[in-house]
């Protein structure tokens, strides 16, 4: 009688596993088809609600969440990731671009290092880990890591990003010859970056900041020609259009 009690009880936990299991790929799938990234997220959260095993939801959510800027909610996720599979190089990559983003250079570092230890032909990766070196202020290492992405080749943003990075290292080391050729290859690799176009090469050899602060640096300077626009508009309608009739303001 025990036996059969043990069987019947053991029967129903699979008939629920399987039914969970199967509820988990029903959201699973809602969530892959979804257009609204929170839409997207709200499925693949209750998809791992019901089945935690789920490898690749714990990927794409993380990625949505680093799009999204939420970085220590991209770690959670990776660093499941990571657990399941301890040589997925994309994951510790992603790890190593959150942890950048959060500050944390040196564990940026560390995972940056083990994604190109499982993948050494991984070019984002060495881009990352020079940009993690430098903001350490580890000017050599990071220019040995962008030279690597560099030479590998790979998608011409993430190159671009390659040579940004060198060029501050020069910068730093007063490389300066060396900096401004990285410059001007920055922005024939990846013009859309940093908006080169309203740089001059002074400007980005003079600066030790980072892509926010060029981008915020970028937006000030718009504002302020487009105020000097509008400013420019009303002194001219002041000066050509006359005066308005008194008789007309009744």
């Amino acid at each position: 009688m025990t036996k059969i009690l043990i069987g019947v009880i053991g029967s129903l936990i699979l008939v629920a596993s399987t039914a969970w299991s199967q509820d988990a790929m029903y959201y699973y799938d809602l969530g892959v088809r979804s257009t609204v990234t929170r839409e997207k997220i709200r499925y693949f959260t209750k998809a791992l609600e019901l089945n935690p095993r789920l490898y690749s939801v714990y990927e794409k959510r993380g990625r949505l969440y680093y799009y999204r800027e939420q970085y220590s909610k991209t770690i959670e996720d990776f660093r499941k990731v990571t657990d399941m599979d301890p040589h997925d190089s994309e994951a510790f990559r992603m790890l190593g671009l959150a942890y950048v983003e959060e500050g944390y250079y040196d564990e940026a570092i560390a995972h940056l290092t083990r994604a190109v230890e499982l993948d050494p032909k991984l070019t984002s990766a060495y881009s990352h880990r020079a940009e993690a070196y430098l903001l350490k202020g580890r000017a050599e290492e990071a220019i040995e890591d962008a030279s690597k992405a560099i030479a590998l080749r790979g998608i011409e943003p993430i190159i671009g990003r390659a040579y940004t990075t060198r060029m501050k290292a020069y910068k730093l080391l007063g490389q300066s010859e060396l900096a401004e050729a990285d410059y001007n290859k920055a922005y024939t690799m990846d013009p859309e970056h940093y908006d080169y176009r309203y740089f001059t090469v002074a400007d980005a050899l003079a600066s030790d900041a980072s892509d926010s602060d060029y981008i915020n640096a970028t937006s000030a300077r718009r504002v302020g020609l487009v105020a000097m626009i509008v400013l420019l508009f009303v002194v001219i309608f002041k000066v050509v259009l006359p005066a308005p009739d008194k008789r007309d303001t009744r």
